[in-house]
């Protein structure tokens, strides 16, 4: 196992000894959303999660290591379960609550110094990772694989100081190459052409190859406001040059330039075009009316659309409208009658609040319970 000079050593056990061995040939930086020094780090993986990383950075720069770096540490997902045994060191640092705030400089300098010490150790290539399973440094939030449904860790600023500040003192530090400026979150693309890479942003996809929902609604809302020029046909749900180039002008709009306007998305200018982050989370107005139309009169437990059902349970329950008991994915006489409840309380009567949901209602039991509504 290597452990880190620079550190102040507090192992973690059992995972230190038991864990299965890995090549470190990434080094994958995280924001761990919450203030903390190391040995509170320390803490929180010793005693309330099966989780760790291999490292932690509080806001004054002082670094601990828990996990020695040829050891697999979990909060890289994918990343430690390769099946060549390659793998990725992990650097949690310390954040606000909402992972929004720069890292210090103390903090910075803390991060070059190690990235030099990986990078000489290991032999960690002096680049921004081009692919999740690709040797190089990059931050969480780059590759899917490297987390359990998306992340937006660390948030925008950071990736940002990781691209422009951070990878660029650990080259220069480390005496090699300058590496080009990446292209927004993930990684260089290529030296022509639109960004060909993808990002996560609340668990789902955006950029060259993504496909689903949120890609269409992006198109859309791209050619509602004036910028689908680039549209030869769609938009539809998969996302291609097209669509990223239209994303760029609608970038450009808002004033951004270089690496920030290549036309993949970043949670702020998402949040401006759509006026929200779009949650994975979704449910079909037309499914649940059906279910509820169906599932009273079916056979107990009779699920017509589970789980989308299960998803608005759930929020009712959350609401104070129905007991935990009956989050079943059935849309039974209790559910109904709970969602009857939740209509009244936003004011409606009579036909209004008969426990059917209607489009409105049911927007904003997804507003404040997270997730989307389809027609």
């Amino acid at each position: 196992m290597a452990w880190y000079p620079g550190a102040e050593k507090m192992e973690l056990q059992p995972e230190s000894d038991e864990q299965p061995a890995i090549t470190p040939t990434q080094v994958i930086f995280h924001s761990v959303a919450a203030p903390w020094t190391p040995r509170r780090m320390y803490e929180y993986w010793r005693d309330s999660t099966n989780l760790e990383s291999h490292f932690g950075v509080g806001y004054d720069g002082g670094v601990g290591q828990f996990v020695g770096t040829e050891t697999r540490a979990d909060a890289n997902m994918g990343a430690n379960r390769r099946t060549d045994g390659t793998g990725a060191v992990s650097v949690e640092t310390a954040s606000d609550d909402a992972s929004t705030d720069p890292w210090t400089d103390a903090q910075v300098a803390a991060l070059v110094a190690l990235g030099v010490w990986l990078h000489q150790r290991h032999g960690i290539p002096l680049r921004v990772c081009p692919r999740w399973d690709a040797p190089g440094f990059g931050v969480h939030r780059m590759f899917p694989e490297w987390s359990d449904g998306g992340t937006a860790c660390p948030g925008d600023v950071r990736a940002r100081q990781f691209r422009e500040v951070v990878l660029p003192g650990i080259v220069a530090a480390a005496g090699g190459a300058p590496v080009p400026t990446p292209r927004g979150d993930s990684g260089p693309a290529g030296d022509t052409g639109p960004a060909r890479y993808r990002v996560t942003i609340n668990g789902l996809e955006y950029g060259y190859g993504a496909h689903g929902p949120q890609v269409r609604e992006v198109g859309e809302a791209l050619v509602r406001q004036g910028f689908g020029r680039h549209y030869a046909s769609g938009p539809d749900e998969d996302w291609r040059d097209a669509d990223t180039l239209n994303y760029q002008d609608f970038q450009h709009s808002l004033g951004y330039s270089g690496s920030d306007a290549d036309g993949v998305p970043g949670e702020g200018s998402l949040r401006r075009l759509l006026g929200r982050l779009p949650s994975p989370r979704r449910v079909s107005l037309a499914h649940v009316v059906a279910a509820a139309r169906t599932d009273p009169g079916a056979e107990q437990g009779h699920q017509t659309y589970g789980g989308e059902v299960r998803i608005v349970e759930q929020a009712l329950a959350d609401e104070g409208f129905l007991e935990q008991r009956w989050v079943d994915g059935s849309l039974g006489t209790r559910t109904v009658q709970a969602y009857a409840a939740f209509q009244r309380s936003l004011g409606y009567a009579g036909e209004d609040a008969n426990g059917i949901p209607g489009q409105r209602s049911l927007r904003t039991l997804g507003d404040r319970r997270g997730f989307d509504v389809t027609d």
